[in-house]
C-alpha cells in the first residue's frame, strides 16, 4: 500500500494480532495519521481509542 493512498478520517480495516480490547467482529478503524518516526507505522482510532499499529497490518475498507 503506497503512503499516498491514506487520508486523515478515511476508514480502514485492521487485520493484524489482536490487542487488548480489540473485538474480531469490529475490525473497522479510522486513519488518523503516521508515526513520525517512519512510513511503518500509523496511528488509528479503534473504538473510541488511539492505537499505533504497522502499516502492514490495515487494509483499505472497501464498503
Amino acid at each position: 500500500m503506497s503512503k499516498n493512498e491514506l487520508q486523515i478520517g478515511m476508514m480502514l480495516r485492521y487485520l493484524g494480532r489482536p490487542f487488548e480490547g480489540f473485538n474480531k467482529l469490529i475490525t473497522e478503524v479510522k486513519f488518523l495519521g503516521y508515526d513520525c518516526s517512519g512510513w511503518n507505522s500509523i496511528w488509528i482510532e479503534y473504538l473510541g481509542e488511539q492505537r499505533l499499529v504497522a502499516l502492514a497490518d490495515i487494509a483499505i475498507d472497501e464498503e
